[in-house]
């Protein structure tokens, strides 16, 4: 995981931009902005609404939230450190682990300073505080570190399209199904989305200044 320094600058930018946001929502959050919270009631009784009106689109939802549960995640997570481990891809292993690590750390922290409610009516199971959210933060992970690990070893320009749309799209739309179902609101997603983009950018650069430099 050679990186060259433009590479690396790209990276850091990324990660800096990601945090600088996720530090001015969780701002926000933290002083109920008005703004953000007419919005997010709006986004959510209307979600409520059609979800009620609409089992069919309840149902989907449904069936998306579940590919961001926990347990499926997690068997994800062992099944990939078990293949990298196996093919004693140790660098690759290593930036995983980093980048679930900071990802974690990103959300929980956060997570239990703000100790938001979650909104009333939900539509399926969910507990814990609400700010940001889990499903989210951790399925974008996964999905930008998908993104990683696969797009060096495709070459062709409409494979790498595919994958980005493929697990770009599948992210935004577990995130979306959150709200769909009224367990976050709009702002919970967007800070777990922005807690990935953080977390996974910065652990691949730093991770690539390390080997970098500790190249003899």
């Amino acid at each position: 995981m050679l990186v060259h320094s433009a590479a690396r600058r790209r990276w850091l930018w990324t990660a800096a931009a990601a945090v600088a946001a996720y530090a001015l929502l969780t701002v926000a959050v933290e002083v109920t902005w008005p703004p953000l919270v007419e919005q997010d009631a709006a986004v959510s009784a209307a979600a409520h609404r059609l979800a009620l009106e609409y089992p069919m689109w309840r149902a989907v939802m449904t069936a998306v939230t579940r590919t961001g549960d926990t347990v499926v995640l997690l068997s994800v997570l062992a099944f990939t450190l078990g293949f990298l481990l196996r093919r004693r891809m140790l660098v690759h292993l290593a930036f995983v682990c980093a980048a679930v690590a900071a990802s974690a750390t990103l959300r929980l922290v956060v997570h239990a300073l703000v100790a938001r409610d979650r909104p009333e009516g939900m539509l399926a199971l969910a507990a814990g505080w609400s700010y940001p959210s889990g499903h989210t933060s951790h399925f974008a992970t996964a999905a930008l570190l998908l993104l990683v690990l696969v797009w060096p070893l495709l070459w062709a320009r409409w494979q790498r399209i595919a994958l980005v749309a493929t697990v770009g799209g599948w992210a935004v739309l577990v995130g979306a199904s959150r709200v769909a179902l009224v367990v976050h609101w709009p702002s919970d997603v967007l800070g777990g989305w922005l807690v990935a983009l953080a977390a996974v950018p910065f652990a691949f650069m730093t991770h690539a200044v390390w080997r970098n430099h500790s190249r003899p």
